[in-house]
C-alpha cells in the first residue's frame, strides 16, 4: 500500500532518498528503488504465486502462477508509481518541482521542493493520487470484464486483483490522517478555514497519529487472536504512519522558519580553524575535546583548504592517529562543501542534508566567513518557533 505521500524534502526525506537504486526518469523526475522494496516485492510475489492465483484459478502449472504473479506484482508497483507521478505532475502545475520519487517498503514517497502556496493547490495535489488509483481500478475492471469468456482466465484474475488493489489503495489513502492523501485534503480544508498552514498541519498530523494508534491497536488485537504476521504488519504500518505524521509537522515548522532567512543569519561566525599539518591525535586532544565542535575548517596561510569532521576519523585506527595528518582525511573545498552567506536557508538545507558531515563552509569572495551546521540550523528553527508562538 502507498503509505508515504508527497513528503516535503527535509533532512529525513533527503537522507532517505539518497539510498537505493536509481532506475530512470519520467518527465525529469528520477525514480528510485529503496532496498526495502525488494523485501515487499518478493513477499507480494510469493503471496500471489503460492496463494491468491492458485485459489482463484486452480490446476495450472506452478511456473505459470509465478509468471502471472510477477506480472501482477510489477503492475501493482507500476500503479503506485503512477499514483506518485500524479502527485508530482499536479504539483508541477503550481510551480513545485519534485526531483525524485522513491518506492520502498511501505509504498512510495514524492520528494517535493516546497509546500503549496494556497489551500486550493494543496487540495488538487492531494487528490490527484487517489483519483489516479480510481481510474486505474476502472481501467483494469474494464479490461477484465471485456475479455471473452474463457479466452484468458488468468489475465482476468490478474485484472480483478489489480482492480481491487487500486481501489483499496485509493480508499486507504483517503483516510483523513496526515501524511495520507486524505490527511492532506483535511489539511487543505483546515488551512482554508483558519488561514494557517502550520495550525492546519498540526491538526491533520494529530489526526494522523490517532489513526496510526488505531491501526496499532488493531494489530495488537490481530496478534492476540493468533494472526501473528498480519498483526505485526499492522503494528509496523501504524508506527511508520505515526512517525511520518510527526515529521510532516516538523518539516512545515522548519520550512516556515527558513522561508525568509539566509545563511548569514544562522552561521557560526569566525569559526575556529585547524592546520592541515596537524595529526589526528592533536586534532582530537586539542580541538574536538577542547572546543566540543564536531568539525573544523582547514586553513593554511589564510587559504581555506577543506573541512575536517569527527566522522572523518572513525575509520582510522586509534594507533595510527599520530601518523595521519588532517590533510590526509579532510574534505576538500568544492561545490558540495561550501555555500554563500546570502543563500536562502531553504536552499542551504538541501545541500546540508546531502553533506556527509552535516557542515558547510560559508565563503564570500574566496574568504571563510562562517560555518553552517545542522545543529545551528535546528537551534535557529527552535528559537524562532518559540518567539513566534509567544
Amino acid at each position: 500500500m502507498d503509505l508515504a505521500e508527497s513528503a516535503p524534502a527535509g533532512p529525513a526525506t533527503a537522507a532517505h532518498a539518497r539510498g537505493g537504486i536509481a532506475l530512470f526518469r519520467v518527465g525529469g523526475i528520477l525514480v528510485r528503488l529503496d532496498y526495502s522494496w525488494f523485501f515487499i516485492f518478493l513477499l507480494l510475489l510469493w503471496s500471489l504465486a503460492a496463494g491468491y492465483l492458485p485459489a482463484a484459478h486452480p490446476n495450472q502449472p506452478p511456473g505459470f502462477y509465478w509468471l502471472a504473479g510477477l506480472v501482477a506484482a510489477l503492475l501493482f508497483f507500476g500503479s503506485i508509481l503512477l499514483h506518485e507521478l500524479a502527485h508530482a505532475f499536479a504539483a508541477r502545475r503550481y510551480g513545485i518541482e519534485t526531483p525524485e520519487i522513491t518506492l520502498f517498503l511501505f509504498g512510495g514517497v514524492s520528494q517535493m521542493r516546497a509546500e503549496p502556496a494556497r489551500p486550493a493547490a494543496e487540495l488538487v495535489i492531494a487528490i490527484a493520487g487517489p483519483l489516479t488509483s480510481v481510474l486505474l481500478a476502472l481501467l483494469f475492471w474494464a479490461i477484465g470484464t471485456g475479455l471473452p469468456d474463457d479466452s484468458a482466465p488468468m489475465l482476468a484474475v490478474v485484472c480483478r486483483y489489480l482492480t481491487w488493489v487500486n481501489a483499496a489503495l485509493a480508499v486507504f489513502n483517503l483516510l483523513p490522517g496526515y501524511p495520507l492523501d486524505g490527511g492532506r485534503v483535511l489539511r487543505a480544508l483546515l488551512w482554508y478555514r483558519t488561514g494557517s498552514l502550520r495550525r492546519a498541519t498540526r491538526t491533520a498530523a494529530n489526526v494522523g497519529k490517532g489513526l496510526a494508534g488505531a491501526i496499532m491497536v488493531l494489530g495488537g488485537v490481530q496478534i492476540f487472536m493468533g494472526n501473528l504476521i498480519g498483526g505485526l504488519w499492522l503494528l509496523f504500518i501504524g508506527m511508520f504512519l505515526r512517525g511520518m505524521a510527526a515529521r510532516g509537522y516538523e518539516n512545515v515548522v522548519m520550512r516556515q522558519a527558513l522561508d525568509d532567512a539566509v545563511v548569514e543569519q544562522v552561521m557560526r561566525r569566525e569559526p575556529v580553524s585547524v592546520s592541515p599539518s596537524l595529526s589526528l591525535r592533536q586534532l582530537a586532544d586539542d580541538y574536538f575535546l577542547v572546543y566540543g565542535f564536531r568539525s573544523f575548517p582547514v586553513v593554511e596561510d589564510d587559504t581555506v583548504l577543506g573541512l575536517i569532521a569527527i566522522e572523518d576519523m572513525r575509520h582510522v585506527p586509534r594507533t595510527e592517529w599520530s601518523a595521519v595528518r588532517v590533510a590526509d582525511r579532510m574534505r576538500r573545498v568544492g561545490p558540495d562543501t561550501t555555500v554563500a552567506p546570502d543563500t536562502p536557508l531553504t536552499d542551504a538545507l538541501r545541500k546540508l542534508s546531502a553533506s556527509g558531515p552535516g557542515r558547510l563552509l560559508v565563503m564570500r569572495d574566496g574568504r571563510l566567513v562562517g560555518l553552517l551546521s545542522k545543529e545551528g540550523l535546528a537551534r535557529f528553527v527552535e528559537i524562532r518557533h518559540v518567539l513566534e508562538s509567544a
